[in-house]
C-alpha cells in the first residue's frame, strides 16, 4: 500500500476530525467559569430594617411554641418535655387541617436550635408557621 503523500493525489475525503474550534470552545468555556466563580459566592452584608409590625389577626386554630433561653420548650405556656413535643404537636395538628403554629424563641438561640424546632413543627404535620416578634414601638 502506497501511503499518501498529498491530499491531490486521492480522490477521498480527509477523514480527521478537526478538533481546534471544540478546543478553543472549552477554554472560552474555562475562563468564563474563572471569571465567573468568585462572583457566585460572594456574600451580601444586608443591615435589615426595624418596623413596627401590625398585631397579627386571631386564628381559631393557633397553637403557641415556645423556646426560651434556657432550652425550655412550652406549648401554649404549658412546659413540654423535647422528646414529647412532636407527638403533642400531632394530636393539635390532627384536631384541625388549618392549624398554625406560633413560635417564640428567645433571641439568645442559636439558629440550629430554631431551625431544628421549625423542622419538629413541620414533621407534626403543621404547614403553616408564624415567627412571634417584638414590637419595637413598645420600648419607645
Amino acid at each position: 500500500m502506497m501511503p499518501r503523500s498529498s491530499a491531490k493525489d486521492t480522490d477521498e475525503p480527509l477523514a480527521e476530525i478537526n478538533v481546534t474550534p471544540l478546543v478553543d470552545v472549552m477554554l472560552v468555556l474555562v475562563v468564563i467559569l474563572l471569571v465567573m466563580a468568585p462572583m457566585l459566592t460572594h456574600v451580601l452584608h444586608i443591615d435589615l430594617p426595624k418596623v413596627a409590625a401590625s398585631a397579627a389577626e386571631a386564628r381559631d386554630h393557633a397553637v403557641t411554641v415556645s423556646l426560651d433561653a434556657h432550652g425550655k420548650l412550652a406549648i401554649d405556656g404549658r412546659n413540654v418535655a423535647a422528646d414529647q413535643l412532636e407527638p403533642t404537636l400531632r394530636r393539635i395538628a390532627a384536631k384541625s387541617d388549618r392549624t398554625v403554629a406560633n413560635l417564640r424563641s428567645d433571641q439568645s438561640q442559636s439558629f440550629g436550635a430554631v431551625a431544628n424546632l421549625l423542622a419538629q413543627i413541620g414533621h407534626a404535620g403543621i404547614a403553616h408557621v408564624a415567627v412571634v416578634t417584638a414590637n419595637t414601638e413598645a420600648g419607645k
